[in-house]
């Protein structure tokens, strides 16, 4: 009966999470040109620094009690805002790569599967991370650390650039100038 009761909660979280990643599905853009246009722009390094357990460290030395709780709880939910900008930017990287992979091209389909393993990837990492950080809202006292796991947005976007490049080649080929 136990063991019944366990598999039926790990099956109903591993359903949440799929819903967590997918909940959004994916924004309407077309092309590259799109993606210029609609994507959000966030500066990795500060997001990582509201993150860093050292800094939150430094900063409970600096501040009392309910000082440091209240900064806490605006870094916390700057990083939770950033993080879903960074999820629509996965997003559209996702619709990107399946818009990629529709050519004709090989090599191109190649970088578009890439593009969208990592933009799966990284939304799972964020629907992991995001729970922490809330948690860590409600109760700023908690010293719990948010795991990291590991699919740098800088390579995510390393998967564009590439498909990009491929994307341009293909034209030149198509209109005789490469």
């Amino acid at each position: 009966m136990v063991s019944t009761l366990t598999i039926l909660f790990a099956a109903g979280l591993c359903l949440l999470l799929v819903w967590a990643v997918l909940r959004s599905g994916l924004p309407q853009i077309q092309s590259l040109d799109d993606w210029e246009a609609k994507k959000h722009e966030v500066d990795l390094a500060a997001f990582r620094i509201l993150l860093d357990p050292a800094e939150e460290e430094y900063l409970r030395s600096l501040f009392p009690p309910s000082e440091y709780r209240r900064l806490l709880r605006r870094r916390l939910a700057l990083a939770l805002g950033w993080l879903d900008l960074i999820g629509k930017n996965a997003a559209m990287l996702m619709k990107l790569g399946q818009l990629a992979k529709a050519g004709a091209n090989p090599e191109l389909a190649k970088e578009a599967e890439d593009l969208i393993y990592g933009a799966l990837r990284l939304r799972l990492n964020l629907s992991l991370v995001e729970p922490y950080l809330r948690l860590k809202w409600l109760f700023p006292g908690l010293t719990l650390s948010v795991p990291v796991f590991e699919m740098p947005y800088e390579e995510l976007l390393g998967y564009l650039s590439r498909v990009r490049q491929q994307q341009r080649w293909d034209l030149n080929q198509a209109l005789g100038t490469g």
